[in-house]
């Protein structure tokens, strides 16, 4: 999932509101790129290796189609793309060891995400 700012993609017609919010969202399409999950999230995993996660924790395109027919703010249809995807990330880091090859490239993913999240902090003071 990436914003809309100049020059990035649009994914399910979530648009990036704050300058700042548009600049980490730009750097985490760029991580998030098909090849990098691909290379990092599969190839470094062991075959049948799976990360436990609830059905709440999924956001799949027809729940953003649901939320949006509900009139749900773009605001918070972003913030709930940063929530899930960011906690996504720390589970599939805690059962990394240091070692493995995709330890940096979810660490790299975590410093954007805390970035990200300290950008919606700003918005609710």
């Amino acid at each position: 999932l990436a914003f809309g700012c100049p020059g990035v993609l649009t994914v399910m017609g979530l648009e990036a509101a704050a300058p700042g919010e548009c600049e980490l969202t730009r750097l985490l399409q760029d991580k998030l790129q098909y090849e990098m999950r691909l290379q990092y999230m599969k190839h470094y995993f062991p075959i049948d290796y799976t990360v436990q996660v609830q059905y709440e924790e999924v956001l799949r395109p027809s729940n953003i189609t649901r939320l949006r027919n509900r009139m749900v703010s773009e605001a918070a249809l972003r913030y709930l793309w940063f929530h899930v995807s960011s906690q996504a990330v720390l589970q599939i880091r805690e059962v990394l060891p240091e070692k493995h090859p995709s330890w940096k490239y979810t660490q790299e993913l975590c410093q954007l995400f805390d970035a990200l999240g300290k950008e919606y902090s700003k918005y609710r003071q």
